[in-house]
């Protein structure tokens, strides 16, 4: 494989409107808590990088299977996973022309990038669990309904917009935050039935094979993009509510408009669906 990055710090963009960047550690001899601390400390405090951003950090595989591996920070500490990161990685990786493929291991499973060329990558996504887990919970003193599923490392939960009472769009960037990162901490509080999510999902029904989310996790940060992981879970929730057939493909946009289209692939299993996440990636 061409090596198309160089050790530390490699570059920084976007995947459909969210921020990521990507380091470079293949060069150390492991890629550890305290190597993961090093690169938060190096891109959120001594760079000034975007505090929403996510940053991926590729090192040596423990196996020959694959070519890197791949672990993700962000500035509040390290992520299970992150769909988008794993795009900019595929990107800063792989060259379109001479090697276009690239197979990551991931502390959620192997995830194969491929370069498709002129900014756009796709990625196979770890298989997830065909269906989520539906729980009642009490929220500001009425019933509200939520969805755990877990995709790509993270755990989310998931409600709708008309059950949270919000608007999901661009101008209501203030609200979706405060509400989404209020319901968030309450669902990891101790008196919580639900296992600990990672991020909160909230979503809009499917029309014409497309739909959209929005994602808050972290100390309250809203996902600039649909985010990856999320799409994988949003597609899982509309297979299993009859919105989309298996092996259909699913638009799934933020509340900015950008988008990511899921689609699962090969037969899966009668529990799992493997699913490919594509999109548009940008180096600043």
């Amino acid at each position: 494989m061409t090596a198309t990055i160089v050790s530390g710090f490699v570059a920084e963009g976007t995947s459909e409107g969210q921020p990521v960047a990507c380091y470079d550690l293949t060069s150390s001899e492991q890629c550890d808590g305290e190597a993961l601390e090093l690169v938060q400390a190096d891109y959120f405090k001594t760079r000034g990088g975007d505090p929403s951003a996510i940053v991926a950090v590729v090192f040596a595989p423990s196996t020959d299977d694959a070519d890197y591996g791949l672990r993700f920070v962000a500035a509040h500490g390290p992520l299970g996973g992150c769909g988008e990161a794993t795009l900019f990685a595929t990107a800063m990786c792989t060259n379109p022309s001479t090697d276009p493929a690239v197979t990551f291991e991931t502390a959620a499973g192997v995830i194969v990038g491929r370069n498709l060329s002129s900014g756009r990558v796709a990625v196979d996504m770890p298989a997830v669990a065909r269906t989520s887990v539906r729980q009642q919970v009490d929220y500001l003193g009425r019933p509200l309904r939520i969805r755990s599923a877990s995709a790509g490392g993270n755990r989310f939960a998931a409600v709708t917009a008309s059950d949270l009472g919000i608007q999901l769009d661009r101008f209501s960037f203030h609200e979706l935050t405060v509400a989404g990162h209020d319901l968030l901490s309450r669902l990891r509080g101790p008196a919580s039935d639900i296992p600990a999510p990672d991020m909160l999902l909230i979503t809009e029904p499917v029309t014409g094979l497309s739909t959209r989310s929005a994602v808050v996790w972290g100390d309250g940060v809203l996902n600039r993009g649909p985010c990856g992981t999320g799409t994988c879970v949003r597609y899982v929730l509309a297979v299993e509510d009859g919105e989309v057939c298996a092996g259909a493909p699913l638009v799934h946009a933020s509340p900015f408009g950008h988008s990511f289209e899921a689609q699962s692939i090969g037969s899966g299993t009668i529990d799992q669906l493997d699913i490919m996440l594509s999109g548009l990636v940008t180096m600043d």
